[in-house]
């Protein structure tokens, strides 16, 4: 798979318009220098394509220098951290909670009650 970027057809037109026929280039000649396909020594043909797919992802998973779970560990934790936040935020704005935290701090440091 590969990503291509391209200029903004509103802000750049004519740089998006030649980039667009580079890329165009790029499928009608696919086994060119610079083609979809490279120089042809890597190309899967399309009913190849399942069976290639499974080794690669076989390879993936053998792999534990991937270290898959981490990256699992990694994004649970940054949205169990954006949940805790968003419900400190509710929390700290609700205006019966104000109210009983004032209570408890005033018995506390008032009344000297725990």
């Amino acid at each position: 798979m590969e990503v291509t970027a391209l200029a903004s057809h509103e802000e750049k037109e004519e740089h998006f318009k030649d980039q667009v026929a580079q890329l165009r280039q790029r499928f009608f000649n696919p086994i060119s220098p610079g083609g979809l396909a490279g120089d042809g020594r890597s190309v899967v043909p399309a009913s190849g394509f399942s069976f290639s797919a499974q080794q690669i992802w076989k390879v993936i998973k053998e792999n534990k220098d991937l270290d898959l779970p981490a990256h699992k560990v990694m994004v649970a934790t940054v949205r169990c951290e954006d949940i805790a936040n968003d419900k400190l935020c509710r929390l700290t704005s609700d205006e019966a909670w104000i109210a009983l935290e004032e209570t408890v701090q005033f018995k506390y440091l008032v009344l000297g009650e725990s």
